[in-house]
């Protein structure tokens, strides 16, 4: 019994202590409790910025999501909220029709994945990004990274980049 026992323990520890290990059905995973409140509201923090910010060029939405000492790793745009917002306004008036479009995302801890189609107008076939962003529990985001990939006019298969 004890030969039985042992294994069902640590293969046991092992599911309970990481989720993913565990066999998915067919019903969504739920994270108990507060995690899945807190990854909601984390997760609205993002999608507020792209739906303001991103989609209708509305600066106060970034100034009132992003701290004022903000983190940048995409080496174009410098740290703090004014390079973001200067960035940003130019390419707003160099393309008035810029908007941005999450398909997918994630939360794990403070960061929020997405994954985005950015387009300068609507005959751009646009950027592919994965953006990470590290969110405060005061729901301020204060880090940023990004990978980016233009879309490409020819595949060499069927899939799409979303």
């Amino acid at each position: 019994m004890k030969k039985v026992f042992i294994p069902l323990v640590i293969v046991g520890s092992m599911l309970a202590n990481y989720p993913a290990l565990a066999v998915k059905n067919s019903e969504p995973h739920k994270v108990a409790g507060n995690k899945n409140i807190q990854d909601q509201k984390k997760l609205k923090v993002v999608e507020d910025l792209y739906a303001g910010f991103f989609n209708k060029h509305d600066i106060s939405v970034a100034q009132r999501l992003i701290v004022e000492n903000y983190k940048q790793h995409n080496p174009f745009v410098g740290d703090g909220i004014k390079p973001f917002l200067d960035f940003f306004s130019q390419n707003f008036k160099d393309n008035p029709q810029f908007s941005a479009k999450i398909y997918r995302s994630a939360v794990s801890g403070d960061l929020v994945y997405v994954h985005v189609l950015y387009k300068n107008n609507p005959q751009d076939r646009g950027t592919a990004s994965v953006d990470i962003y590290r969110v405060n529990n005061q729901g301020k985001i204060t880090e940023h990274w990004d990978v980016n990939q233009e879309v490409p006019e020819k595949s060499a298969n069927d899939n799409t980049m979303f």
